[in-house]
């Protein structure tokens, strides 16, 4: 199973047990819960993982309502981006139609997306920022996510990267952009709303969305 479902289905779980306890559940439904809360984590194989998976498959400190509120107020954010720049183009005045010439040659057409050799080298580069994230030396692991997008702006990864290394020296503004930067490379990728759960609800941020 790819990892980032098992996160998904953590932090499923982790919600919850916390509904078991909070008083989300009913007394008479507990039993039923907790029960399909071990039934599901064993057909996962998430049953009786030690402390150290657990902590590398968590999604804390966000939690999945959080994150789910962020992916709403995104959502509703890219809806009205959307719909702005449909109205732009729907009002805009036509074009001439330009008559195309015989003397003029076509264009070769542009190569799309990084090639392989930068996409190799960008993963290097990715590599680099997260030994340079473990080693605490967060200014470098940035220069090392940013070198990585240039080379291959199409992989959501770099960005969600360097949004956790600008948390790490509470540039919760920046953390934000990049999350956002993440989430229009791919709308799915759960890391990034995991990053916007987590600046979204910290006392430093500013412009919170």
């Amino acid at each position: 199973m790819p990892e980032k479902n098992r996160r998904l289905v953590l932090a499923i779980l982790d919600y919850l047990k916390v509904s078991t306890d909070d008083g989300t559940v009913k007394a008479d439904d507990k039993e039923g819960l907790e029960v399909a809360v071990q039934c599901i984590g064993e057909a996962f194989g998430l049953d009786g993982i030690d402390d150290a998976e657990r902590q590398r498959l968590s999604i804390q400190p966000a939690t999945l309502p959080t994150i789910f509120d962020v992916y709403l107020k995104t959502r509703e954010r890219i809806g009205a981006t959307s719909t702005a720049t449909t109205s732009q183009s729907t009002t805009a005045p036509p074009l001439p139609e330009v008559q195309a010439t015989s003397s003029r040659a076509p264009q070769a057409a542009k190569p799309s997306g990084p090639s392989a050799e930068d996409r190799s080298a960008a993963e290097t580069l990715k590599q680099a920022g997260n030994a340079h994230m473990s080693a605490k030396a967060y200014t470098k692991a940035i220069e090392s996510y940013t070198r990585a997008a240039e080379l291959d702006p199409t992989n959501p990864v770099y960005y969600s990267n360097r949004a956790a290394a600008y948390s790490s020296i509470e540039d919760h503004d920046r953390a934000i952009e990049d999350a956002q930067k993440a989430l229009k490379v791919d709308p799915a990728f759960v890391k990034a709303y995991s990053r916007l759960g987590y600046v979204s609800h910290s006392p430093h941020v500013r412009g919170v969305v």
